[in-house]
């Protein structure tokens, strides 16, 4: 499992304002109402200790950008990022060892039967299939992925590439690409992969070794490397996503404790709020989800 920390920066003792609204009494990111002017508010609170979010590997990008820029804000907090799937994130929570848990999918109703977890959708990401630069195929429909990752279509001929066998790369179970793409396409439990890969930068870099070879990343971690298909004639991006006419996309979400009074948590989710944020997750080609409204 691919574990980052993010060290403390400046030994120096810095004044950090968190934006209004994070009181021990918010739930859900959305702020209090009416001003709060008791001691206990987090205005003008000072960070410390540890924030630790565990889960998707998807979410590595963003969520590192995001937490480098908080930790400019609050250089006296040490920021514990691990990436071991979504499916690892509510176990992390169930047990202790995160106070984030990230998902790139929705929580299933099995994680959060009592609901003792706050969901808060921040961001909607595509889901691009993507094939080896080299591979004629520019478009594919719903139901030839369908028949490609079931093992029912297997040589590119079939499907408009050159004569040659479909290499079908995927992600290990438990992982948010995997579930949200095998729901969309319909083949969920079906797929047959000849490699189920545990991280996004392991997909890219098997797709681009070969050319034969298909597989499914989150639209931001689409590189030079390999090439996204059209689904159905509609290219990946971040418009098509918001419109809702690419259809193979999940939302990026965070979960965590219901009336969680942990002071670094909530002052993080009322940084996500912030323009810088919301910016942060347009450069990595997300679609941000103002879920405080």
């Amino acid at each position: 499992m691919l574990k980052r920390v993010l060290t403390l920066a400046a030994a120096a003792s810095l004044a950090v304002t968190v934006l209004a609204g994070c009181s021990t009494g918010e739930v859900g990111g959305t702020s209090s109402t009416g001003g709060n002017t008791s001691s206990d508010s987090t205005q003008n609170a000072k960070l410390t200790g540890t924030l630790t979010m565990a889960g998707s590997t998807s979410m590595d990008k963003i969520c590192s950008a995001i937490n480098e820029a908080f930790k400019e804000e609050n250089p006296d907090l040490t920021i514990d990022l691990q990436f071991g799937g979504s499916g690892a994130a509510i176990t992390a929570l169930n047990e202790g060892k995160a106070d984030i848990g990230n998902l790139s999918r929705a929580v299933k109703d099995s994680e959060n039967p009592d609901g003792n977890f706050e969901v808060i959708t921040i961001a909607l990401d595509g889901i691009a299939v993507v094939v080896h630069p080299d591979n004629p195929v520019k478009d594919l429909t719903k139901e030839q992925l369908a028949d490609i990752f079931s093992g029912k279509t297997t040589n590119w001929k079939d499907v408009g590439g050159n004569d040659g066998s479909i290499t079908v790369i995927g992600r290990e179970a438990g992982s948010g690409t995997r579930d949200g793409f095998e729901e969309i396409v319909g083949v969920k439990d079906a797929c047959q992969y000849a490699a189920q890969l545990d991280s996004t930068g392991a997909v890219v870099s098997r797709v681009a070794s070969d050319d034969k070879a298909i597989g499914y990343v989150s639209l931001a971690s689409v590189s030079q490397q390999v090439k996204a298909v059209s689904v159905g004639g509609v290219s990946p991006s971040m418009d098509t996503v918001e419109d809702g006419s690419y259809v193979l996309q999940r939302p990026f979400v965070h979960a965590y404790k219901k009336g969680t009074k942990n002071q670094n948590v909530l002052a993080y989710l009322e940084f996500l709020k912030t323009e810088t944020v919301q910016k942060l997750m347009k450069d990595e080609g997300l679609v941000p989800v103002e879920f405080w409204k």
